[in-house]
């Protein structure tokens, strides 16, 4: 499994994740950086995945590469409270604009993609360098890409990875491919 992750994940440290970004960068392509991590049980695990994040923006900053972030927000506690995710995502959103970066959030289980995209729109609303990831597999995401897109955030498609009921998603490849 190591083998097959190391093309996605760069380091377990802040460092070599800057060392692998350069030598991307080098290459002519950009990179974002994610701090793995999801459905935080407490407060105290939240705030230091934002933390987390703070560390990774200077990190970019410091080093002059060419990459963003991306983040969950169950990371951030959307499991425990809206208002206090919202506060974290906000914190390093904020860090990101004053360093002229960027902050995709990425998308999570549908339990959790209508709260997802209130804060997207709520911290691009706010900052404006904020962009949300939709998954194809889902019957919404053609409308919820719309709706953005007309909101002018940025969007990242991707098929989806979550285990979705045939109520919400596309279960056949094909169908998800096509939706893509």
């Amino acid at each position: 499994a190591r083998r097959m992750a190391r093309r996605f994940v760069c380091g377990e440290t802040v460092g070599a994740a800057i060392a692998a970004v350069r030598a991307l960068n080098a290459k002519g392509l950009y990179a974002t950086l994610d701090f793995l991590g999801e459905s935080v049980t407490n407060e105290e695990e939240a705030r230091s995945a934002a933390d987390e994040y703070l560390r990774a923006l200077d990190e970019i900053a410091a080093a002059g590469v060419c990459s963003n972030v991306s983040l969950k927000l169950t990371q951030f506690g959307l499991d425990l409270d809206d208002g206090f995710c919202l506060h974290n995502a906000r914190r390093v959103v904020a860090r990101a604009q004053a360093q002229g970066n960027f902050v995709r959030v990425d998308m999570e289980g549908t339990p959790h993609t209508d709260r997802t995209l209130a804060i997207v729109r709520a911290l691009h609303g706010e900052f404006g360098n904020v962009g949300a990831v939709l998954q194809s597999y889902l019957y919404r995401s053609e409308a919820d890409l719309i709706a953005l897109a007309d909101a002018g955030i940025r969007i990242r498609l991707c098929k989806g990875a979550y285990r979705e009921p045939p109520d919400r998603a596309y279960l056949r490849k094909a169908d998800v491919d096509a939706n893509y």
